[in-house]
Protein backbone atom coordinates (compact mmCIF):
# COMPACT_ATOMS: atom_id res chain seq x y z
CA UNK A 1 0.00 0.00 0.00
CA UNK A 2 1.17 3.67 -0.85
CA UNK A 3 2.00 6.03 1.52
CA UNK A 4 -1.00 8.20 0.64
CA UNK A 5 -2.82 4.71 1.53
CA UNK A 6 -1.81 4.21 4.15
CA UNK A 7 -2.30 7.83 5.54
CA UNK A 8 -6.42 7.57 4.13
CA UNK A 9 -6.82 4.54 6.23
CA UNK A 10 -5.80 6.21 9.27
CA UNK A 11 -7.98 9.01 8.51
CA UNK A 12 -10.76 6.94 7.69
CA UNK A 13 -10.30 5.09 10.95
CA UNK A 14 -9.93 8.04 13.02
CA UNK A 15 -13.59 9.13 11.63
CA UNK A 16 -14.79 5.93 12.40
CA UNK A 17 -14.62 6.11 15.62
CA UNK A 18 -15.34 10.31 16.30
CA UNK A 19 -18.09 10.34 14.05
CA UNK A 20 -20.28 7.85 15.99
CA UNK A 21 -19.53 10.07 19.00
CA UNK A 22 -20.91 13.31 17.36
CA UNK A 23 -23.84 11.72 15.85
CA UNK A 24 -24.62 10.40 19.83
CA UNK A 25 -23.93 13.85 21.90
CA UNK A 26 -26.77 14.36 23.34
CA UNK A 27 -28.77 18.46 23.96
CA UNK A 28 -27.12 19.48 27.26
CA UNK A 29 -29.56 21.31 29.66
CA UNK A 30 -28.37 22.88 32.65
CA UNK A 31 -31.01 23.67 35.57
CA UNK A 32 -30.10 26.55 38.02
CA UNK A 33 -31.76 24.24 40.64
CA UNK A 34 -32.41 20.73 41.61
CA UNK A 35 -35.96 20.99 41.32
CA UNK A 36 -36.34 22.74 37.93
CA UNK A 37 -33.57 19.49 36.98
CA UNK A 38 -36.46 16.74 38.28
CA UNK A 39 -38.87 18.42 35.63
CA UNK A 40 -36.52 18.45 32.93
CA UNK A 41 -35.11 15.20 33.52
CA UNK A 42 -38.46 13.80 33.36
CA UNK A 43 -38.91 15.65 29.97
CA UNK A 44 -35.62 14.88 28.46
CA UNK A 45 -36.03 10.98 29.53
CA UNK A 46 -33.02 9.50 28.04
CA UNK A 47 -32.42 12.10 24.88
CA UNK A 48 -30.86 14.58 26.90
CA UNK A 49 -28.43 15.26 29.52
CA UNK A 50 -30.05 16.90 32.54
CA UNK A 51 -27.52 18.49 35.02
CA UNK A 52 -27.73 20.76 38.07
CA UNK A 53 -25.76 23.82 38.80
CA UNK A 54 -25.80 24.59 42.62
CA UNK A 55 -25.80 21.60 45.14
CA UNK A 56 -28.49 21.05 47.27
CA UNK A 57 -27.43 22.84 50.44
CA UNK A 58 -26.48 25.58 48.57
CA UNK A 59 -28.41 29.23 48.64
CA UNK A 60 -29.83 29.82 45.49
CA UNK A 61 -30.06 33.77 46.60
CA UNK A 62 -26.32 34.02 46.65
CA UNK A 63 -24.10 31.40 45.37
CA UNK A 64 -20.55 32.22 44.40
CA UNK A 65 -20.35 31.25 40.94
CA UNK A 66 -16.94 29.38 40.33
CA UNK A 67 -15.78 29.76 36.79
CA UNK A 68 -16.34 25.80 36.26
CA UNK A 69 -20.06 27.27 36.56
CA UNK A 70 -19.50 29.46 33.85
CA UNK A 71 -18.06 27.18 31.41
CA UNK A 72 -20.64 24.75 32.39
CA UNK A 73 -23.34 28.08 31.54
CA UNK A 74 -21.79 28.81 28.17
CA UNK A 75 -21.62 24.94 26.98
CA UNK A 76 -25.21 23.93 27.91
CA UNK A 77 -27.42 23.71 24.74
CA UNK A 78 -30.65 25.18 27.32
CA UNK A 79 -30.16 26.84 30.41
CA UNK A 80 -33.10 26.73 33.12
CA UNK A 81 -33.41 28.80 35.55
CA UNK A 82 -36.26 30.92 37.87
CA UNK A 83 -35.58 33.85 36.88
CA UNK A 84 -33.63 36.98 39.20
CA UNK A 85 -36.41 37.20 41.41
CA UNK A 86 -34.58 33.83 42.88
CA UNK A 87 -31.11 33.57 41.71
CA UNK A 88 -29.88 37.09 41.26
CA UNK A 89 -26.61 36.09 40.46
CA UNK A 90 -26.62 34.91 37.62
CA UNK A 91 -28.77 37.34 35.93
CA UNK A 92 -25.36 38.63 35.02
CA UNK A 93 -23.85 35.51 33.00
CA UNK A 94 -26.87 34.84 31.42
CA UNK A 95 -26.93 38.24 29.79
CA UNK A 96 -23.98 37.29 28.04
CA UNK A 97 -25.49 33.85 26.22
CA UNK A 98 -28.43 33.99 23.33
CA UNK A 99 -31.48 34.27 24.56
CA UNK A 100 -32.98 31.74 22.87
CA UNK A 101 -31.07 29.16 25.05
CA UNK A 102 -32.39 30.36 28.44
CA UNK A 103 -35.77 29.58 29.87
CA UNK A 104 -36.52 32.30 32.72
CA UNK A 105 -39.58 29.96 33.89
CA UNK A 106 -40.91 33.27 36.00
CA UNK A 107 -41.55 35.06 32.91
CA UNK A 108 -43.68 32.12 31.45
CA UNK A 109 -46.89 34.34 30.61
CA UNK A 110 -49.17 30.77 31.64
CA UNK A 111 -47.86 30.65 35.42
CA UNK A 112 -50.55 30.32 38.18
CA UNK A 113 -49.97 32.70 41.14
CA UNK A 114 -51.36 32.74 44.16
CA UNK A 115 -54.11 35.47 44.80
CA UNK A 116 -52.86 36.77 47.81
CA UNK A 117 -49.61 37.76 46.54
CA UNK A 118 -50.47 38.32 42.57
CA UNK A 119 -49.13 41.31 40.79
CA UNK A 120 -48.64 42.54 44.75
CA UNK A 121 -45.67 45.11 43.29
CA UNK A 122 -43.96 44.66 46.89
CA UNK A 123 -39.95 44.47 47.16
CA UNK A 124 -38.94 42.86 50.00
CA UNK A 125 -35.20 43.22 51.57
CA UNK A 126 -32.86 40.24 50.77
CA UNK A 127 -34.97 38.48 49.10
CA UNK A 128 -36.40 40.53 45.69
CA UNK A 129 -39.41 39.28 45.36
CA UNK A 130 -40.78 42.20 42.85
CA UNK A 131 -44.12 40.48 42.10
CA UNK A 132 -44.68 37.31 43.53
CA UNK A 133 -43.33 34.23 45.51
CA UNK A 134 -40.65 32.76 43.03
CA UNK A 135 -40.66 29.15 44.37
CA UNK A 136 -43.25 28.64 41.71
CA UNK A 137 -42.27 24.89 40.97
CA UNK A 138 -44.42 24.30 44.13
CA UNK A 139 -47.63 24.34 42.22
CA UNK A 140 -48.37 21.51 40.01
CA UNK A 141 -49.81 23.37 37.71
CA UNK A 142 -46.49 25.69 36.76
CA UNK A 143 -44.58 22.62 36.84
CA UNK A 144 -46.78 21.77 33.82
CA UNK A 145 -46.30 25.00 32.06
CA UNK A 146 -42.57 24.46 32.82
CA UNK A 147 -42.37 20.93 31.23
CA UNK A 148 -44.66 21.66 28.06
CA UNK A 149 -42.46 25.09 27.15
CA UNK A 150 -39.10 22.20 27.82
CA UNK A 151 -40.77 19.79 25.22
CA UNK A 152 -41.05 22.51 22.81
CA UNK A 153 -37.42 23.60 23.16
CA UNK A 154 -35.82 20.87 23.28
CA UNK A 155 -37.81 19.46 20.11
CA UNK A 156 -36.12 22.75 18.50
CA UNK A 157 -32.43 21.61 19.76
CA UNK A 158 -33.14 18.35 18.81
CA UNK A 159 -35.59 17.12 15.93
CA UNK A 160 -35.15 14.14 15.78
CA UNK A 161 -35.66 13.16 19.21
CA UNK A 162 -39.00 15.82 18.97
CA UNK A 163 -41.81 12.86 19.53
CA UNK A 164 -40.06 11.24 22.41
CA UNK A 165 -39.92 15.14 24.12
CA UNK A 166 -43.47 15.32 23.69
CA UNK A 167 -44.16 12.40 24.81
CA UNK A 168 -42.24 12.56 27.64
CA UNK A 169 -44.22 15.73 29.19
CA UNK A 170 -47.05 14.31 28.34
CA UNK A 171 -46.97 11.57 30.57
CA UNK A 172 -45.22 13.97 33.11
CA UNK A 173 -48.53 16.68 32.83
CA UNK A 174 -50.64 13.29 33.04
CA UNK A 175 -48.78 12.56 36.30
CA UNK A 176 -48.67 15.84 37.37
CA UNK A 177 -52.68 16.38 37.07
CA UNK A 178 -52.76 13.23 39.18
CA UNK A 179 -50.39 14.47 42.25
CA UNK A 180 -52.49 17.68 42.25
CA UNK A 181 -55.64 15.77 42.99
CA UNK A 182 -53.86 13.65 45.44
CA UNK A 183 -52.70 16.44 46.97
CA UNK A 184 -55.83 18.49 47.32
CA UNK A 185 -57.49 15.53 48.57
CA UNK A 186 -55.24 14.38 51.42
CA UNK A 187 -54.66 17.87 52.57
CA UNK A 188 -57.99 19.16 53.06
CA UNK A 189 -58.58 18.26 56.76
CA UNK A 190 -55.80 20.41 57.82
CA UNK A 191 -56.86 23.40 56.00
CA UNK A 192 -58.21 25.12 58.93
CA UNK A 193 -54.99 24.19 61.18
CA UNK A 194 -52.60 27.28 61.72
CA UNK A 195 -48.80 27.13 61.24
CA UNK A 196 -45.76 29.18 60.47
CA UNK A 197 -42.86 28.21 57.59
CA UNK A 198 -39.49 29.22 58.51
CA UNK A 199 -39.07 31.98 55.70
CA UNK A 200 -41.92 33.18 53.01
CA UNK A 201 -41.33 30.27 50.56
CA UNK A 202 -44.31 28.11 50.52
CA UNK A 203 -47.37 30.80 49.34
CA UNK A 204 -47.89 28.23 45.58
CA UNK A 205 -48.27 25.30 47.67
CA UNK A 206 -50.10 26.62 50.83
CA UNK A 207 -52.07 28.81 48.11
CA UNK A 208 -53.26 25.79 45.79
CA UNK A 209 -54.18 24.05 48.58
CA UNK A 210 -55.96 26.19 50.62
CA UNK A 211 -53.68 26.30 53.87
CA UNK A 212 -53.70 28.38 56.58
CA UNK A 213 -50.62 29.42 57.27
CA UNK A 214 -50.42 32.61 60.05
CA UNK A 215 -46.70 33.58 59.45
CA UNK A 216 -43.29 33.19 58.78
CA UNK A 217 -40.11 33.25 60.78
CA UNK A 218 -38.12 35.17 58.40
CA UNK A 219 -38.59 36.24 54.67
CA UNK A 220 -35.25 35.39 53.74
CA UNK A 221 -33.55 32.27 54.97
CA UNK A 222 -30.25 34.09 54.99
CA UNK A 223 -31.59 37.16 57.18
CA UNK A 224 -31.93 36.36 60.61
CA UNK A 225 -35.45 37.37 62.25
CA UNK A 226 -35.77 40.57 64.34
CA UNK A 227 -36.49 40.41 68.05
CA UNK A 228 -39.83 42.06 67.36
CA UNK A 229 -40.70 40.01 64.75
CA UNK A 230 -40.48 36.85 66.42
CA UNK A 231 -42.27 38.23 69.20
CA UNK A 232 -45.35 39.44 67.38
CA UNK A 233 -45.12 35.90 65.86
CA UNK A 234 -44.73 34.36 68.90
CA UNK A 235 -48.22 36.00 69.71
CA UNK A 236 -49.86 34.89 66.60
CA UNK A 237 -49.08 31.24 66.93
CA UNK A 238 -50.04 31.70 70.48
CA UNK A 239 -53.52 32.21 69.44
CA UNK A 240 -53.81 30.21 65.55
CA UNK A 241 -50.92 28.13 65.61
CA UNK A 242 -50.69 24.68 65.61
CA UNK A 243 -47.24 23.62 63.78
CA UNK A 244 -44.13 25.27 63.41
CA UNK A 245 -42.15 24.18 60.00
CA UNK A 246 -38.18 24.09 59.93
CA UNK A 247 -35.68 24.09 56.97
CA UNK A 248 -33.16 21.38 57.15
CA UNK A 249 -30.38 23.59 56.14
CA UNK A 250 -30.41 25.94 58.52
CA UNK A 251 -29.59 26.52 62.42
CA UNK A 252 -33.15 26.64 63.99
CA UNK A 253 -32.41 25.56 67.73
CA UNK A 254 -33.80 29.03 69.28
CA UNK A 255 -36.48 28.68 66.84
CA UNK A 256 -37.56 25.38 67.80
CA UNK A 257 -37.37 25.96 71.73
CA UNK A 258 -39.63 29.03 71.20
CA UNK A 259 -42.18 27.22 69.32
CA UNK A 260 -41.75 24.43 72.29
CA UNK A 261 -42.30 26.40 74.98
CA UNK A 262 -45.67 27.74 73.25
CA UNK A 263 -46.70 23.94 72.61
CA UNK A 264 -46.38 23.98 69.09
CA UNK A 265 -45.79 20.85 66.94
CA UNK A 266 -42.23 21.25 64.95
CA UNK A 267 -42.13 19.87 61.34
CA UNK A 268 -39.86 20.02 58.54
CA UNK A 269 -40.09 21.73 55.02
CA UNK A 270 -37.59 21.12 52.08
CA UNK A 271 -38.33 22.75 48.80
CA UNK A 272 -35.33 21.45 46.90
CA UNK A 273 -35.63 18.35 47.78
CA UNK A 274 -32.64 15.94 49.50
CA UNK A 275 -30.59 13.55 47.88
CA UNK A 276 -32.81 10.85 48.59
CA UNK A 277 -35.00 12.32 46.08
CA UNK A 278 -35.22 11.87 42.52
CA UNK A 279 -38.64 12.78 41.25
CA UNK A 280 -40.80 15.80 41.05
CA UNK A 281 -43.38 14.13 42.31
CA UNK A 282 -41.74 12.45 45.58
CA UNK A 283 -40.29 16.37 45.89
CA UNK A 284 -44.27 17.53 46.29
CA UNK A 285 -45.29 14.14 48.09
CA UNK A 286 -42.87 14.33 51.11
CA UNK A 287 -43.77 18.15 51.33
CA UNK A 288 -47.30 17.80 51.29
CA UNK A 289 -47.16 14.29 53.85
CA UNK A 290 -44.97 17.14 56.00
CA UNK A 291 -48.02 19.22 56.04
CA UNK A 292 -50.30 15.99 56.74
CA UNK A 293 -48.55 14.65 59.89
CA UNK A 294 -47.56 17.79 61.37
CA UNK A 295 -51.12 19.08 61.24
CA UNK A 296 -52.98 16.13 61.55
CA UNK A 297 -50.95 14.56 64.86
CA UNK A 298 -52.24 17.87 66.44
CA UNK A 299 -55.88 17.67 65.54
CA UNK A 300 -55.88 13.93 66.89
CA UNK A 301 -54.58 14.84 70.28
Amino acid sequence: MSRAGIIWTGVIMVLGQWLPLVAEAKPKILASIKPLALIAQEVAGDKAQVDTLLPITASPHDYPLKMSDHRRLHDADLVLWVGPQLESFLGRSLANIPPAKVITTYDLPELFWPPSIENDGHQHANHQHTGGDPHLWLDPRNAQVIARLLATKLAAIDPPSAKDYQANAARFISRAMQLDQQLSRQLAPVRAQGFAVYHEGYSHFVGRYGLHQVGYVTYAPERRPGARHLKELQGVLKQEGKCLFVEPYYQVESIETMAKSIGLKIGILDPIGDQQVSSYQRLLEKLGQSFLTCLTDVTNN
